[in-house]
């Protein structure tokens, strides 16, 4: 088993725009999660019980440090450390164990929160998801950085659902993902989001890695039917791992392993909105990639690496030939706490696995 790596670092917290120098000599523990569907949160405890101005009391209850619609952000790392936090306090508690401190925390989400908040119905008329994002970014006075093509649909329902349910469902029809950094909602397909690389090492950097690659829910090719109002007949489009392209190099597909080992197996997808053939093909592909990327999936956990971040790629060594490789980071966890330190836990998937020898 590799020699455990210990790698103590405590986060940087601006609280207000200001570093918070004070709080943090009463942290317990501290955590950052974000994952591929787009919002990230953090959580913070911290003692409550201390010397204050007028003697012996609670720390943080008079909410004038830490208060609702505070600004925070939170960094890992030396020399001002590697941002992975920013949003506004959406939560306040309070412990009060038996035996030992009480205890104040904090809750903190990103800028999607208001995007998830906001639940309405109505309808776009010839509009592509790039409209949508745009509008929506707008009305959230959000800055927008979309690059996501994809076709103009005929109509778009938005029935009775948050304005972020709405937009993950447009993009992800479209083969894209959603996410904010700091004020610019970001809406692109996973080749264009750039989340740096990372390269890890089983028995150094990388303290365990747990991998599978499973058929279960991989299939040969995805088929999309629907009707099309203009041409009065019906329209079907098929994806397959063709369009996986570089993004598989010279791993073996979930789709080809499947036909080998099994036999062919074909999804169909029923699309019940008015069609266009775009609009069905770009549909298709997103459900096969969809699939088709979860072939191998796994988790990993680092001695605290602020750099991994969703959308990145992360490259593992050590592992043997047919799980070493390029990895496409879809969740991460940075925590911190007094016992153990800095600690990254992450999960990654790929549409590949590797040659056997």
């Amino acid at each position: 088993m590799p020699d455990t790596l210990l790698y103590a670092s405590t986060p940087a917290l601006r609280v207000g725009g200001s570093l918070a120098t004070g709080p943090m000599q009463h942290l317990v523990s501290l955590t950052v999660e974000e994952d591929v569907h787009g919002l990230c949160w953090m959580e913070a405890r911290l003692n409550n019980w201390g010397f204050t101005g007028n003697g012996i009391d609670y720390l943080y209850l008079d909410r004038a440090t830490f208060d609702f619609g505070t600004r925070v952000e939170v960094s890992f790392g030396p020399n001002g450390g590697t941002r992975v936090f920013t949003g506004r306090i959406s939560a306040l508690e309070a412990a009060y164990p038996a035996g030992s401190l009480a205890t104040f925390g904090i809750c903190a989400e990103d800028g999607l929160q208001d995007l998830r908040l906001s639940r309405r119905t109505r309808t776009f008329d010839q509009v592509s998801t790039a409209d949508v994002a745009q509008q929506l970014a707008s009305d959230h006075g959000l800055t927008a950085d979309i690059s996501l093509t994809g076709p103009t649909r005929v109509v778009v329902n938005q029935l009775n659902l948050s304005d972020l349910a709405f937009l993950r469902q447009l993009a992800l029809a479209d083969g894209g993902e959603v996410w904010l950094d700091d004020s610019t909602l970001h809406v692109q397909g996973r080749a264009d989001r750039d989340g740096g690389s990372v390269s890890l090492e089983y028995g150094g950097g990388l303290l365990h890695f747990d991998v599978r690659a499973d058929l279960a829910h991989q299939v040969t090719d995805v088929v999309a039917t629907g009707w099309s109002v203009a041409d009065k007949d019906t329209i079907e489009e098929t994806a397959d791992s063709g369009g996986l392209g570089a993004e598989l190099g010279s791993d073996s597909s979930g789709s080809d392993v499947l036909a080998a080992a099994f036999a062919e197996r074909h999804e169909h997808l029923v699309v019940t909105e008015p069609l266009t053939s775009d609009d069905a093909r770009s549909r298709a592909k997103a459900a096969y990639l969809e699939r088709a990327r979860r072939f191998v999936t796994g988790s990993g956990r680092t001695g605290g690496t602020p750099e991994l971040r969703v959308g990145g790629r992360v490259t593992l060594s050590g592992l043997g030939s047919s799980f070493n490789g390029d990895y496409r980071v879809v969740r991460t966890r940075h925590h911190f706490d007094v016992h153990d330190g800095y600690r990254t836990d992450f999960d990654v998937e790929r549409a590949g696995i590797g040659a056997t020898s």
